[in-house]
């Protein structure tokens, strides 16, 4: 499977997780010209803005190493432009995410990480 087709098969993956897991997903792949926010999903009072990271070989890093300065502060602004351009969602508390899914299809969710 190519890298755009992995990537697109996770993400669709990641979004059916979340509704196992009582979120609905709202919004996927949001775009602006800062990046991208793969899955936007709502759950309780909490908007869920997650990366997705589909890998299907053994790395020598942990996932959450994805989350450098870098890619925090574009998600922050990817999240900004967001809350203006959808104003109904930006009363909810937002929680910056990661989504896991290695090459058994185990997933790992890590949310609130910033």
């Amino acid at each position: 499977m190519k890298k755009t087709e992995l990537g697109k098969w996770g993400e669709n993956f990641g979004a059916d997780y979340l509704g196992s897991q009582g979120h609905s997903v709202l919004i996927t792949n949001f775009r602006n010209k800062f990046g991208e926010l793969d899955i936007i999903s709502f759950a309780g009072e909490v908007l869920y803005c997650t990366e997705v990271k589909t890998w299907n070989q053994t790395l020598h890093f942990h996932p959450l190493q994805v989350f450098n300065e870098t890619k925090k502060n574009r998600m922050r602004k990817v999240y900004y432009y967001l809350t203006k351009s959808h104003p109904a969602l930006s009363h909810l508390t937002v929680s910056f995410c990661l989504l896991h899914i290695n090459e058994k299809r185990e997933v790992s969710f890590y949310s609130h990480l910033f």
